[in-house]
């Protein structure tokens, strides 16, 4: 039998989910730093690309992130989390970036997926 102290260690282990959600989410949180750099110019350029990394990781930090603590439950997560790729490749498309529409979708889906399967293993 388990002890409570290994049973506890093994729920918090590394799944594939976990990095498959966490390279998600930093392509993700790149697709909208590279959103601020192609949509600002000149002086501005740097100030945009900081401003929009800092947001996205300061909300994903108040609302997924797993030790956040007003994390969305599952569902609700989920949507947030699609809202916000959905976002980031809305801001690409403006620029003209499909290449970047295409990551951020693509990592959004990865983050969704793996997270959901995450929550069905919990």
């Amino acid at each position: 039998p388990m002890s409570e102290e290994s049973t506890a260690r093994d729920e918090r282990a590394m799944t594939g989910w976990h990095l498959l959600a966490f390279l998600g989410e930093l392509v993700l949180w790149g697709c909208a730093a590279y959103a601020g750099w192609v949509l600002a110019d000149g002086g501005l350029r740097w100030v945009v690309t900081v401003a929009f990394l800092v947001a996205i990781i300061t909300v994903w930090a108040i609302f997924a992130a797993p030790r956040a603590a007003r994390r969305l439950s599952t569902g609700p997560r989920l949507a947030f989390i699609a809202g916000l790729g959905i976002a980031v490749a809305a801001l690409l498309a403006v620029a003209g970036s499909w290449t970047a529409v295409i990551v951020a979708l693509a990592s959004t889906v990865a983050v969704v997926i793996a997270q959901w399967f995450d929550a069905r293993r919990g």
